[in-house]
């Protein structure tokens, strides 16, 4: 049996590439460090299939074990955390200890690194520094991948999950900026599909995949479609970043705040895929369109 390690697994992306793999026969193993339920994780696969383990260094040496038996290794752990050192030990200096790990390792055959569309920008904070890892990922480690998703949509997503109750209990929603920046939403099993496949790729030719949809939404396009799909009139009240952005700036400094400042950055580029990084065409895959995630979702 296959064996395949998981950091960050028990989020919403971890589970749903954690089922795919349980179904093709996939040992897998999800390292954590913040309490997580370990039978809600389990259920995911049959019994003794799906192995979480609690670590604080990434040098125990049981870890270590799980890493050495390992062919592939997934890393999905980031951080939306304000402060530079946070993001810079969660992100950066996590990576650079777990590239050692895998040197010493002769089981490791692919590393994937979820980073993020548009992070190669540097807009932000977070963004800088995972661009840094990423870069440091594609020098140290010829078996890397970097997997930049879009907007990740399905049954249960963080995106939808926290914006639909909004739409169901209030006639005037708020557009940050005037709703106009544009975004590509991709759905989860196509981003499952594309992985799973991947990973049993002998030999992959690219290093780097942008994924988003086959649409191309601004913010205000996309809130009209989930209005209109719920039946729902709704008026759309822009609230520009000036005024927004020290509201936010107070609101993340308790455990209330739906959103902080680094999320809200996203609000104010374009995050769309570039025609000339590879993406779902690398696999001949044609990504479905996001209206099935709304839909199961409302």
């Amino acid at each position: 049996m296959k064996s395949i390690i998981i950091f960050g697994g028990s989020g919403y992306v971890g589970k749903n590439l954690i089922r795919s793999f349980a179904k093709k026969g996939y040992k897998i193993i999800v390292p954590y460090q913040t309490q997580i339920n370990e039978a809600n994780l389990r259920l995911l696969g049959s019994i003794g299939q799906i192995t979480p383990f609690h670590f604080t260094s990434l040098k125990n040496p049981r870890l270590l074990s799980m890493i050495n038996s390992s062919e592939v290794c997934i890393n999905l752990k980031t951080s939306w955390e304000s402060k530079e050192s946070l993001l810079n030990n969660s992100i950066f200096k996590f990576n650079s200890e777990l590239i050692k790990a895998f040197k010493d390792s002769s089981s490791i055959k692919k590393f994937i690194f979820f980073s993020g569309l548009g992070a190669e920008k540097g807009l932000t904070l977070r963004n800088e520094i995972i661009a840094k890892t990423e870069k440091l990922i594609t020098t140290e480690l010829e078996s890397s991948i970097i997997i930049r998703p879009s907007v990740i949509l399905g049954n249960g997503d963080k995106f939808l999950s926290s914006l639909l109750p909004l739409f169901k209990i209030s006639f005037f929603i708020p557009l940050f900026g005037n709703g106009s920046t544009k975004f590509q939403p991709v759905l989860i099993e196509d981003v499952v599909k594309f992985i799973s496949t991947l990973i049993e790729e002998p030999n992959t030719h690219e290093r780097l995949f942008e994924l988003g949809g086959p649409e191309v939404f601004t913010y205000k396009e996309f809130y009209i479609q989930i209005a209109d799909l719920m039946n729902k009139k709704k008026v759309f009240i822009p609230v520009f970043m000036p005024i927004i952005k020290p509201i936010v700036g107070i609101a993340e400094k308790t455990p209330f705040s739906p959103i902080n400042l680094e999320q809200l950055t996203l609000f104010e580029s374009d995050n769309i895929l570039k025609n000339k990084i590879s993406g779902f065409d690398y696999l001949k895959m044609h990504p479905k369109k996001i209206i099935s995630a709304i839909k199961n979702s409302i």
